[in-house]
């Protein structure tokens, strides 16, 4: 049996998942989200790894880390203000990702599509820094040929053509990302609401907002129902629970109101109202990347993330339909790992470089 585990390491959350094979090569994916705000315990990265991996395998040690147990990584946490630069940020990640996880079996996925020793990437540090979705282009780019992904993280979302040897993009850097909509800061869960509107609906006219940090977007998502509570994976706004009414009370603060002075289709009217909004924001992203490249149109386009139902509500809304990620591979056993689908991504293209190795491919 073979294992190859992949690791992203975000700013607020880790994400692993673990790729079994047996002898006749069927596969089975599990993935686990855990959050982890990486500005607060820096220090207590490796510790975490550690823990989860431990927490992934019920067998013994050597499921984790003996013979034919391969890892691959890769990142956004280096963005973090916690650190000076991104370089100084990709390598504190890389060491603390060798301590936990060994070096001899760690590769490092890169912005080109590669997998490189941590040595290698210590060196040339930005090279590794935010290539996340480039793991997942590559996957689609080899399962289901020329694409569009929409990612709808819980803080960003990335919009990525891709063709039949990967992603088609303007640049791999996230500023020009930016410039060319192909990465939009909003996401499902910590999207601040009055980044998204200026003003809501409310009896009649339209309210204008706070702009404090008195909710978030899980709090309209968690309200309509759109997630779970296990779901909302980030800390809350007023450090109270996770409920449909707690965050009903949450949103009722970007309007400076209390719960009781609010009914609850008038909160349920701006949840849906805000939801509208983020959808027409990635819509007007994906226009835009659609623009740069006439030949993405009427191409599949596949979803992914905690916000994966954002993402189909885009694609419907510039007349396409999506399919989620988690259903490509169809002979993949394994839970919804389009959540984490940077992960996945990993772990998958690493079993097919072992494969392509074998194999005799370049």
């Amino acid at each position: 049996m073979s294992i190859c585990y992949g690791w992203d390491i975000g700013g607020v959350h880790l994400k692993l998942s673990r790729l079994e094979r047996d002898a006749a090569k069927r596969s089975e994916i599990v993935t686990s989200i855990e959050p982890f705000e990486i500005w607060k315990a820096p220090d207590k990265l490796a510790e975490r790894l550690t823990m989860m991996l431990a927490r992934s395998s019920a067998g013994p040690a050597e499921n984790r880390c003996g013979d034919g147990v391969r890892h691959a990584v890769t990142m956004t946490a280096e963005l973090s203000d916690l650190f000076a630069t991104r370089s100084d940020g990709v390598r504190f990640i890389l060491q603390a990702c060798s301590a936990a996880l060994g070096g001899d079996s760690l590769r490092v996925f890169t912005l080109d599509g590669a997998l490189i020793r941590p040595e290698e990437a210590m060196e040339s540090p930005l090279r590794a820094a935010a290539a996340n979705w480039v793991a997942t282009a590559h996957l689609i780019a080899r399962h289901a040929g020329p694409s569009v992904l929409i990612d709808v993280g819980s803080t960003t979302t990335d919009i990525i053509p891709i063709d039949a040897r990967g992603p088609i993009t303007m640049s791999r850097a996230d500023t020009e990302r930016l410039l060319s909509g192909e990465l939009v800061f909003t996401g499902a869960l910590r999207t601040p609401p009055s980044s998204l509107a200026g003003s809501v609906p409310l009896r009649g006219g339209a309210c204008r907002v706070a702009s404090e940090h008195f909710c978030l977007m899980a709090d309209a998502y968690r309200l309509l129902g759109r997630i779970v509570e296990a779901d909302y994976t980030v800390a809350t706004a007023d450090g109270r629970g996770k409920s449909r009414e707690d965050a009903a009370a949450r949103l009722a603060r970007l309007v400076c109101a209390d719960r009781r002075d609010l009914s609850d289709a008038e909160i349920m009217a701006i949840a849906e109202f805000l939801e509208d909004r983020q959808i027409d924001l990635i819509a007007s992203a994906l226009r835009q990347v659609r623009e740069r490249f006439p030949e993405a149109r009427g191409r599949p386009i596949w979803t992914a993330g905690i916000g994966s139902f954002i993402a189909r509500g885009a694609a419907a809304r510039v007349g396409e339909e999506a399919g989620r990620l988690d259903q490509m591979i169809p002979d993949l056993a394994g839970d919804r790992w389009e959540r984490a689908a940077p992960s996945a991504a990993l772990a998958l293209l690493l079993a097919a470089a072992g494969d392509d190795a074998a194999g005799g491919k370049n």
